[in-house]
């Protein structure tokens, strides 16, 4: 073929059928414009995060830190007994509380039973037979020591032999009454109530017995009249 119609079958060609030429690459682009996804993802992500912890209450962060170990302090058991016919140490022909002069240790809650075997039944008011200063203001009567069993916040007033009282000082107002021993089973049972409390201000505090029963051990300490020291 002559070199002129070589040439001009070369320009031919190329008019129809251009060249193929190498793809540029275009990743900068689509990294651009997968950006604001990425962020919205991350954006969310962080959001859900912080409301999860907001309603949980889980800290924000890799770890979660340790907590506190919780302690529950158990109670501390007093008991005193009224007339009780099998303490041979303390036991009168007066009315008596044993012991009627004890500690009890401040800022603890205190399960404190008395056990009356008095049957007496002493006339008193509908306050002297309402229990005051106790947890809930209520006492139990008869508990066991697997069962409490109803908590009353007063008793008849004709069933109350004895009663615990603060008449003055930092806990005055405070009131337990005892109820009689009449209904107790035979056996020398008694009747028995319990309650809790606390007594926080530390000192030496007198109780009385204000149900009028035996008049000189009202007014005899280590009777119906006595002293609780708090340390």
């Amino acid at each position: 073929m002559p070199p002129d119609d070589e040439n001009e079958l070369r320009t031919a060609s190329s008019a129809g059928h251009p060249t193929a030429r190498t793809p540029r690459w275009r990743g900068g682009h689509g990294a651009a414009s997968a950006l604001p996804y990425l962020v919205s993802i991350v954006v969310t992500l962080l959001v859900a995060w912080f409301a999860f912890a907001l309603i949980t209450g889980t800290p924000v962060g890799l770890t979660v830190p340790k907590l506190p170990i919780q302690t529950v302090t158990s109670t501390t058991p007093v008991v005193l007994t009224i007339n009780n016919p099998f303490d041979t140490e303390n036991n009168s022909s007066a009315d008596q509380f044993s012991p009627a002069n004890f500690t009890v240790p401040s800022h603890t809650l205190l399960e404190m039973t008395f056990i009356n075997y008095d049957k007496g039944q002493n006339p008193v008011t509908t306050l002297e037979a309402t229990v005051s200063g106790s947890v809930g203001n209520c006492v139990y009567l008869n508990a066991t020591p697997t069962a409490l069993g109803q908590c009353v916040h007063a008793l008849p007033t004709g069933f109350v032999t004895h009663t615990f009282s603060f008449v003055s000082g930092a806990y005055a107002g405070f009131n337990i009454p005892i109820p009689s021993a009449v209904n107790s089973a035979p056996g020398g049972i008694g009747a028995s109530v319990t309650f809790f409390a606390y007594f926080n201000q530390t000192g030496t505090f007198t109780w009385n017995c204000i149900a009028p029963c035996d008049p000189w051990s009202m007014q005899t300490n280590g009777f119906m009249t006595g002293t609780m020291t708090v340390t």
